[in-house]
């Protein structure tokens, strides 16, 4: 499967509706990029999800509402990289990094990271460069 097939269903998995305000044809519709047997870990919290129906579940019944705003997808091949903010109900948008491994044009593991933002101590200011 070509970059821009794998770069498309990527940008049609983050379009779809999450968390409480997705309709089931939503959520099929972001599912849609797993492959049957896919594996989804979330290595903070030391989870992990097998099988295309138990993400889909999972993803379902997930009790807010999900705010995601991409920000950069890059990557090639079998593997790409996807850099979010996800915010739950009304709370702080928190930093996502994703991992997507590809087999045959669908996603075959996805390790997600999430991180609180912090303000930066005053101790490293003089190297540092504040990001917008």
């Amino acid at each position: 499967m070509d970059d821009s097939r794998i770069r498309r269903q990527i940008e049609e998995h983050f379009a779809a509706p999450q968390g409480l305000d997705a309709t089931p044809e939503d959520q099929e519709r972001s599912a849609a990029i797993y492959a049957d047997d896919a594996v989804l870990e979330f290595p903070q919290g030391g989870e992990r999800i097998r099988g295309r129906g138990n993400i889909l579940a999972f993803r379902s019944a997930y009790p807010a509402r999900l705010k995601l705003e991409v920000s950069r997808t890059v990557g090639g091949g079998d593997l790409w990289i996807n850099e979010y903010t996800i915010q739950y109900d009304d709370g702080v948008p928190m930093m996502v990094a994703g991992i997507m491994e590809f087999e045959h044009g669908k996603v075959s593991r996805e390790r997600i990271y999430i991180t609180e933002p912090w303000e930066p101590p005053a101790w490293r200011s003089k190297w540092v460069e504040l990001m917008g």
